[in-house]
């Protein structure tokens, strides 16, 4: 009797899969990255809410412990073992929001009183085999002033999730506050499902399509570096510089992308890879961009780390103008954006690219938009204001963070953190680089 061998489709939602052991290839890149850099900060992800009104801070914590029950990645830890990194789903658990009262302080002494705990607070070092890997602490300056201070890990944190979280616990609390319970719509997936997901779908034919994709799309783009070999490489210190691009002249960029036929975004990151080509000499490599990987619905609503840091190859010439340079580099941003989902740790070991630390195998300068939505947050008769924040540390050679303005937040100008390697830069040479590229952002757009 010939046995009939029947092939058994793999299951596509999401919600269909079962729970993971391990964990996603984008919080393996990060635990990777983080063991060669013990004790470092560069992984923090930090915000700081400002809060006008009276707020009861028992009822935030109920609010945060809702939602920290409702998603299980924020009680989620990672252990390595001999099978490799493990996670391990712990059970809910009432979540505190420690109390540094500058109330009784002189008025003027209260915000620089709050700058110092809000330093130490993102200064903390987090171990991923303990909880908790989110954290918020309230600051109070007087009866109806506060400032909430939220530090992650990033292994439980994404651009997009940050907005949910903030969602979430607004809902819970206006539930609560009210003596109602939270009655937010079931979750249709959980993140150890994604991670059972993801692997499937990258280990399988998608994935080896996706990964020549990527290897034809790098093939022959140079490496393309501004600081030469760092002498040490065991610091992720850097040189943090915000900048602030006011409305007028954001305005203008927008005005001037219209008429280029890009968006604003690829106006301002051509008009950064013109700067890295004028230095570096060189006329074709990759610069990373940070795009979210949640491309089916179940996982919008999820609290996660899905983001990718994924490279656009760019090709610049001395004699193209800038229209021409912002089209070319959308249009092959368009091209690339097909496999945004790939994590770049699985195109580096399926192309046996070497990573070593303290230089990215594809790219050493990043430039992203940070336009996941943000709510406008009411907590009972209180209003706050979320105002995010970046460290002092350095991932790339340059990591470029611009927060535009948006419906959702107060602010009409955008914001731009500048972040360099202090391997790679002294103080001095980050400043100047910033600089030039306002000076070159104004020159294009006076010109074009």
């Amino acid at each position: 009797m010939t046995a009939v061998r029947t092939e058994v489709r793999r299951p596509e939602r999401v919600s269909d899969q079962p729970p993971a052991r391990g964990i996603s290839y984008n919080q393996e890149q990060i635990c990777l990255l983080s063991s060669f850099y013990p004790g470092n900060q560069a992984y923090n992800a930090q915000a700081a809410i400002h809060v006008r009104g009276e707020l009861d801070l028992a009822v935030l914590e109920r609010a945060v412990s809702y939602v920290v029950a409702r998603h299980e990645m924020l009680r989620t830890t990672i252990s390595l073992d001999d099978d490799g990194f493990r996670a391990t789903v712990h059970e809910p658990f009432d979540f505190a929001i420690p109390l540094h009262d500058l109330s009784g302080l002189p008025s003027p002494d209260r915000l620089p009183a709050c700058d110092a705990v809000r330093r130490g607070l993102q200064d903390r070092v987090f171990d991923v085999a303990r909880l908790p890997l989110l954290t918020i602490d309230a600051v109070r300056l007087a009866a109806d002033e506060w400032t909430l201070i939220q530090v992650e890990h990033h292994v439980v944190h994404d651009g997009w999730s940050f907005g949910r979280l903030w969602e979430e616990i607004q809902v819970a609390y206006n539930a609560l506050a009210t003596g109602r319970q939270p009655d937010l719509p079931p979750l249709q997936a959980q993140y150890q499902q994604f991670v059972s997901w993801q692997r499937g779908r990258m280990e399988g034919e998608y994935g080896q399509e996706a990964v020549d994709f990527w290897a034809d799309y790098l093939d022959g783009a140079a490496d393309v570096s501004l600081g030469g070999t760092p002498a040490r490489v065991d610091s992720l210190d850097g040189h943090l510089i915000e900048a602030t691009v006011p409305a007028d002249t954001y305005g203008r960029i927008r005005q001037t992308a219209r008429r280029m036929a890009v968006s604003p975004f690829v106006l301002m990151f051509s008009v950064y890879a013109r700067l890295l080509a004028a230095r570096s000499g060189k006329t074709d490599f990759c610069v990373g961009i940070s795009v979210h990987g949640r491309t089916e619905a179940e996982l919008e609503p999820l609290i996660g780390m899905m983001v990718n840091a994924m490279p656009v190859r760019v090709t610049v010439r001395a004699e193209d103008p800038p229209d021409r340079v912002a089209r070319g580099i959308q249009t092959s941003m368009f091209r690339a954006l097909r496999y945004s989902d790939v994590p770049l740790s699985l195109i580096v070991r399926r192309m046996k690219l070497t990573q070593k630390p303290g230089r990215n195998p594809v790219f050493q300068h990043c430039f992203s938009f940070h336009d996941s939505r943000v709510p406008r947050l009411e907590f009972g008769g209180a209003s706050a204001e979320i105002h995010e924040e970046q460290s002092q540390t350095a991932k790339f050679e340059m990591n470029i963070v611009v927060i535009p303005p948006s419906d959702t937040r107060d602010a009409t100008h955008a914001r731009m953190f500048w972040q360099f390697s202090q391997r790679a830069f002294a103080r001095a040479e980050a400043v100047a680089f910033v600089r030039d590229y306002e000076h070159e952002l104004a020159r294009v757009l006076r010109e074009s």
